[in-house]
């Protein structure tokens, strides 16, 4: 039996295996049980523009919550959550999300941000736009297909074995940001706008 990881495939940098030149990561608890990945982190601090973050499952917690993923980013970003949970009747759960990054983005950062939530307790008004694959869309430009959700790639304890690809087809890169926009442009029900995240 062969062995599962090519010995050259390691990137201790990252904390991943790599397979090919700036194309899949994958990050084996096996080869890091005590490290947490680090390339969604790096991917998130090196958008210049624009951060997309497309994911079913964002949890904010205090502290060490989905919002600790901000932590470092550049001064004069863009950021654009959609996400989807079961709100019923309340909305606190976009503010407290809004309150959340407020704590981890300084207001020098010049922040934009807006938040929209598919609803899952509104099957009969949303439910085509139930999603579950996550994806992470930077400076409109990278576009990356992730395993598991924010949480899995921000502390050791947290980390399960989980792959982050990178979409390199110009035609399925707009594919998928056209869903994206679809989803977003047809979910603002529940919504924080796109604003400044510090008035």
């Amino acid at each position: 039996m062969s062995k599962i990881f090519m010995t050259d495939s390691e990137n201790s940098a990252r904390r991943m295996h790599e397979c090919g030149q700036d194309e899949y990561w994958f990050y084996h608890k096996g080869s890091y049980p005590n490290d947490t990945p680090l390339l969604y982190q790096e991917l998130v601090d090196n958008a210049n523009d624009e951060i997309i973050i497309w994911d079913p499952y964002f949890h904010i917690k205090s502290p060490d919550g989905d919002q600790d993923i901000f932590s470092s980013i550049k001064k004069d970003i863009t950021i654009k959550i959609l996400t989807y949970r079961g709100l019923g009747r309340n909305q606190q759960y976009l503010i407290d999300v809004k309150n959340a990054l407020k704590t981890v983005i300084s207001p020098s950062k010049d922040c934009r941000f807006g938040l929209r939530v598919i609803n899952k307790s509104e099957p009969h008004i949303q439910g085509e736009r139930f999603f579950h694959d996550r994806f992470l869309i930077i400076d409109n430009t990278d576009v990356y297909l992730i395993g598991s959700s924010i949480e899995y790639h921000l502390r050791s304890e947290n980390a399960i074995s989980t792959g982050i690809f990178k979409v390199s087809n110009n035609e399925t890169k707009d594919f998928i940001k056209s869903i994206f926009k679809y989803y977003w442009d047809n979910s603002a029900k529940h919504e924080i706008p796109l604003t400044y995240l510090h008035l």
